[in-house]
């Protein structure tokens, strides 16, 4: 915009009744763009009442109820209780008749020294939705990009709700633009025929491109009228206020104000120290405890150390699968879909959330697993989830990101804040779940497969006869660590055969007591045969031959091993950072 515009702005802003504290102008700045500077240093009693606005120069919800009866006659009611502001805000900006009558009242004349400083499309709005393909291509992987393409798809069936119902004869230009309708369902990041009809074509107040603007600007500008009118028609409604708008956040987000009401005024007061409000410093709004991914999609910037950064981790899942976690006892997330569940994770969290766990302990349960939610089920549940967060990190980590003749330096710098945000919350919640994982595993103690394997020698000694295996890692490294699991608990199976080894707790007796009541309650079948053949064919009966010792004593029978897949399946963890086994009692909670 201007220098000029800005001046008009201010001038027909004071000529209509506003008042600005004279120690403070607005200037055009290279770093910030318009910002509000303190000429001369403020005092403590002029803290209060810096700039004031009379409701006359706001643009209000009421304001757009009228516009809405006549030039929106017949639409259906709209669930963005903004709509009927955003089609005016269009107009005023996109209409070249310049005339928007409401009432005998010309708004695009009276408004004109305001609308005329707003950006004048898309692009100079500088918000993600009007970015080049490329720069919205790097937001991929991210929150950003999600919200991104599902409220741009939002305030697409928003426009269409409204523009279907309009005259086509009285507005002619709607038969292409309702034809636009199918290129824009392809999303903000679409196609070059999008890029096209975001950037390059002429906008006519009445096209979608004209709306999204509207809506960017609402976004960025607005305040919610609740502060003029309590009532709950006006609930979820925003107004227009200029010269306040003009305002910047502070970058650390610290500043400090407090707006009021009073005798029909909007007034601005600072709350800050007055060390911040020394000559040749800026005049901070407020813009809320937000997210990056607010801050992004609403003002096109990011802050770099955001107390506030939030991401959200999305599944899709089929809906019977949520229902299930709910009547089991899972609090689902409210913004929740019946197949769609998101789980924020902040910043500000130091550990991590009780129903996520819960969420994932119940996505690994086991049928024999009836209430509650077990050691087992959490640990594994906190395997699944790392391997979601370790996914969204590689992800985040693969793209580089370079200014080019398609990605601006500015934006390029905003999508590497962005990203690195987002990344920096899944790095700590990857951290929150090792440091969860180390706490339950000291916790309960569950019974370790390698230190059961030091007690057993005459057990472990039969591996290196068959396998040449040495050590615990040794077992790892050639692939069998599995397969000594389920040997051992076949071991425990047959304890009461051995008639050599005394002591006959370095079996326990809960891993006993499991295999016994598998093997009373399970039917064989052929996929059960089919899965586990291959396997015992591998190991018998040459280990009843080459170790009588240890595995001809007792049943080592096909279905034996079956029951014993079974009983690992229920009772053993596996810890991912170092592939140690440990083996959980079922009564572990």
């Amino acid at each position: 915009m201007s220098d000029k515009n800005l001046q008009v702005l201010i001038e027909w802003a004071k000529s209509n009744g506003a008042s600005i504290n004279t120690k403070l102008s607005f200037k055009d700045t290279k770093e910030r763009g318009v910002s509000c500077i303190i000429d001369q240093s403020l005092e403590s009693d002029e803290k209060n009442g810096l700039i004031k606005i009379p409701k006359d120069l706001i643009i209000s919800p009421e304001v757009a109820n009228l516009f809405a009866d006549e030039n929106l006659k017949g639409t259906p009611l709209n669930e963005n209780k903004n709509s009927n502001l955003l089609f005016l805000l269009a107009k005023l900006k996109f209409d070249k008749s310049n005339a928007t009558i409401i009432k005998g009242e010309n708004l695009s004349s009276k408004f004109k020294a305001y609308i005329d400083y707003l950006p004048s499309n898309g692009k100079n709005t500088g918000n993600p939705y009007f970015w080049t393909m490329e720069e919205k291509e790097l937001l991929d992987g991210t929150d950003a990009y999600i919200f991104m393409k599902r409220n741009f798809l939002k305030d697409l069936e928003d426009w269409k709700k409204v523009v279907s119902s309009l005259d086509i004869t009285k507005y002619p230009q709607l038969k292409d633009e309702l034809l636009e309708y199918e290129a824009f369902k392809m999303g903000p990041v679409g196609s070059v025929s999008v890029d096209y009809l975001l950037n390059i074509k002429e906008i006519s107040w009445t096209s979608f491109t004209a709306y999204l603007w509207s809506s960017c600007i609402i976004n960025a500008r607005a305040f919610p009228y609740l502060l003029f009118d309590q009532s709950s028609k006006y609930k979820n409604c925003a107004f227009l206020l200029p010269i306040v708008d003009l305002l910047n956040n502070e970058d650390d987000n610290k500043s400090r104000c407090r707006w009021t009401v009073e005798n029909n005024e909007f007034v601005f007061n600072t709350l800050d120290d007055l060390d911040k409000l020394q000559s040749g410093c800026q005049l901070y709004n407020n813009y809320g405890d937000k997210s990056n991914l607010q801050f992004l999609l609403s003002y096109g910037f990011c802050l770099k150390n955001n107390t506030h950064e939030s991401t959200t981790l999305t599944l899709k899942l089929d809906s019977s699968v949520l229902e299930g976690a709910k009547q089991y006892g899972v609090i689902i997330p409210k913004d929740s879909t019946n197949d769609v569940v998101n789980f924020e994770i902040k910043k500000s969290d130091t550990v991590l959330s009780k129903d996520l766990v819960n969420f994932f302990s119940y996505l690994v349960k086991l049928k024999s697993e009836k209430k509650g939610f077990t050691l087992r089920m959490k640990l594994e549940g906190l395997t699944q989830l790392r391997a979601i967060i370790k996914s969204k990190l590689k992800s985040l980590k693969k793209l580089e990101v370079s200014t080019s003749d398609k990605v601006s330096e500015r934006n390029c710098k905003t999508i590497k804040m962005y990203r690195k945000s987002q990344k920096d919350i899944f790095q700590q919640t990857q951290e929150q779940i090792e440091k969860l994982e180390k706490k339950l595993l000291t916790e309960f103690k569950p019974y370790s497969f390698k230190k059961a394997l030091q007690i057993d020698k005459t057990f472990f000694n039969s591996f290196l006869l068959v396998f040449g295996t040495r050590t615990y890692n040794d077992l790892i490294e050639k692939g069998i660590l599995d397969h000594a699991v389920l040997l051992w608990i076949m071991r425990i199976s047959n304890r009461d055969n051995y008639p050599d080894i005394q002591d006959k707790s370095i079996f326990p007796d809960f891993i006993f007591k499991e295999f016994e009541k598998v093997k009373n309650t399970t039917k064989i079948d052929n996929d059960d045969i089919n899965e586990y053949l291959p396997l015992y064919q591998s190991l018998f009966p040459a280990l009843c031959e080459k170790i009588p010792i240890v595995y001809n004593h007792g049943n080592w029978t096909l279905n034996s091993l079956i029951y014993a897949g079974t009983v690992a399946d229920r009772l053993t963890y596996k810890r991912e950072t170092n592939g140690e086994v440990f083996f959980i009692d079922p009564s572990a909670k």
